[in-house]
């Protein structure tokens, strides 16, 4: 039996309420994803991952790692156990986390258009970040703190003196360069700015390449919401089906140590339950 949601969750409990609690989030509707993201496909994924996490906790206890067996089969045994008006919150499952990723995009496409007089003139940028030292190799995921990356985004954009109001979320990407695999911990941010190109000429002082062809900073001027969905993903669940199936059992218990919302960066914003929503809004500075 799941524990209580103050119990489930560290902090925003009634923010985490309002989408777990609320099986809109679950079904399909607007806003809308990916036609590969439907309800439908996303269950399907909810049992392919159930049982990569089965096949983990095997192997780990045919190695004689009890103590890892356990952790993925207790994994496994939650997300089995995610139902209507039971789920189980967590990021490592396909289901609440797309149920979350659905109430942030909702949020978002409510402040962007509220914001529409206040930033007149300006453009609706996205920002992809790719700090060079933040690769992980299998085996390395347990080190990962994504609240102290976050802190640590905050103060670097700080430290560029770039201190505009940002939204965005991280990503764990799988990536086969440098002569290896690895997960690179990166992030998509959506800011308002007059001038992309300084913009972006100020974020490579702060995140550089670590080979001659890599794009640590991009900046893409954004015309519509269609890019919201894809910054809220925090991981691309088919693409690591596919091509890292044996490494997605340690970065799901990566994924279940924090809360849904420990995912998004917000800068000048706060975050709160609506209704049966969530929103965004910004923070008055004290006079």
């Amino acid at each position: 039996m799941f524990r209580g949601h103050s119990q489930r969750f560290r902090a925003h409990v009634k923010t985490h309420e309002a989408i777990i609690d609320n099986e809109y989030w679950y079904e399909d509707g607007p806003p809308f994803l990916a036609a590969q993201f439907t309800a439908k496909k996303t269950a399907e994924r909810q049992a392919d991952v159930i049982d990569i996490l089965l096949r983990a906790a095997n192997r780990a206890d045919s190695t004689g790692d009890r103590e890892l067996a356990k952790r993925y089969g207790l994994l496994s045994d939650k997300l089995e156990g995610c139902r209507r008006h039971r789920r189980c919150g967590s990021m490592a499952c396909p289901k609440c986390a797309r149920a979350t990723q659905r109430a942030k995009v909702d949020a978002e496409q409510r402040f962007i258009d509220s914001q529409e007089l206040r930033n007149s003139g300006k453009y609706l940028v996205l920002l992809s970040l790719i700090p060079e030292a933040m690769t992980y190799e299998p085996g390395e995921l347990h080190s990962i703190d994504i609240i102290n990356a976050n802190r640590w985004l905050k103060d670097t954009l700080d430290g560029l003196s770039i201190k505009r109001t940002t939204f965005g979320c991280p990503d764990f990407g799988w990536e086969n360069r440098r002569g290896g695999n690895y997960f690179q911990l990166h992030w998509h941010l959506a800011a308002w700015t007059r001038h992309p190109a300084r913009l972006k000429a100020q974020l490579k002082r702060g995140f550089c390449r670590a080979r001659k062809y890599e794009r640590p900073v991009d900046v893409e001027v954004t015309y519509d919401h269609d890019f919201l969905p894809y910054m809220n993903k925090v991981v691309k669940l088919p693409d690591l089906l596919r091509r890292a199936c044996r490494q997605l059992p340690e970065l799901l218990l990566t994924l279940d140590r924090f809360d849904p919302l420990d995912f998004m960066v917000l800068r000048g914003l706060r975050l709160s339950a609506q209704g049966r929503r969530i929103k965004l809004s910004r923070i008055r500075k004290a006079k």
